[in-house]
């Protein structure tokens, strides 16, 4: 019975101590608010090249980003068109505090799904990573220049 006294005691004395060193919620860093630059309801268009995405021809579309809960990370979800026809995905852009490094994951309608890494220099981002599409990987490079007319790709 005495044993059990004791390891009651050190047990409740040890949940005193858990309660005590109450943790503070993590609050987003300055790299983290850097990612509000992405912020915003967007419109695009371009041209896209010939090759294993399809034939060629313009691209058009919306995109609405904003932060996801706690400010840590942005979602993007996006609709438009393209020479393959309708699309719509969504794509969550971070910054990795362990690796310190900027990162993006994406995902469409028509089963691309994407990643990789951004670097930042002054307002200008540039994206580097892999997509596939069934069977098909392609590597990207993609440069944003945010400005104060908008963004250039």
């Amino acid at each position: 019975m005495r044993r059990f006294a004791v390891v009651a005691a050190v047990v409740s004395i040890c949940a005193g101590v858990v309660i005590a060193q109450k943790q503070e919620m993590p609050k987003p860093g300055p790299e983290h608010q850097r990612l509000a630059a992405f912020v915003g309801n967007w419109t695009f268009e371009g041209e896209m090249k010939p090759g294993p995405m399809g034939p060629g021809g313009k691209v058009t579309g919306t995109d609405r980003i904003d932060w996801t809960p706690g400010n840590f990370f942005v979602q993007r979800s996006y609709q438009g068109k393209s020479p393959m026809g309708e699309m719509q995905g969504i794509e969550i852009l971070a910054y990795d505090s362990a690796k310190k490094v900027y990162t993006f994951n994406s995902f469409d309608s028509m089963g691309m799904m994407g990643s990789g890494t951004m670097a930042v220099k002054g307002n200008t981002w540039t994206a580097t990573g892999t997509s596939t599409m069934g069977s098909t990987t392609m590597r990207d490079r993609c440069t944003l220049e945010f400005g104060d007319g908008g963004s250039t790709m």
